[in-house]
């Protein structure tokens, strides 16, 4: 946990460059990801990761304003929880700010399982989305 926090300092305002590690970090591709894209590109990489998370975050909260049916309100709004979770917790355990958990970085991190199912999320989200229908002569107080 002290070598995922070397890193990031490490790697100060631009980086090391692609592949420029120093520092050793055990199972760097896995969970602390995060520790080595601070020591790749720097402070300006992972400023870029956590604003593309954000604007990912505010476009699904858009969508999910969007939807009128509940249920579809429902699950974008667990989805978003969700990525939202994932990312706020790896971010801070690769930051010494929660404890080592295992939860991988959404759409970054190493394993199949855990990008099939982020994939299936937003695609999930998607299909909500397209499927939603806007009819001509309906009223907005339907309940």
């Amino acid at each position: 946990m002290i070598t995922a926090m070397t890193a990031i300092g490490s790697g100060e305002l631009t980086g090391k460059g692609f592949l420029g590690r120093i520092v050793y970090i055990p199972e760097n591709h896995t969970d602390f990801i995060f520790s080595v894209i601070g020591e790749e590109y720097g402070f300006i990489g992972a400023c870029v990761v956590i604003t593309l998370y954000f604007i990912l975050i505010y476009h699904l909260t858009k969508v999910a304003l969007s939807l009128h049916d509940p249920f579809s309100v429902y699950v974008c709004t667990g989805i978003i929880a969700m990525i939202s979770f994932h990312v706020f917790e790896n971010i801070g355990m690769n930051i010494q700010l929660l404890p080592i958990t295992g939860i991988p970085l959404p759409f970054i991190s190493y394993g199949g399982s855990s990008l099939f199912s982020n994939m299936l999320a937003i695609g999930l989200i998607f299909s909500m989305k397209f499927h939603h229908r806007t009819y001509m002569f309906a009223s907005d107080d339907e309940d």
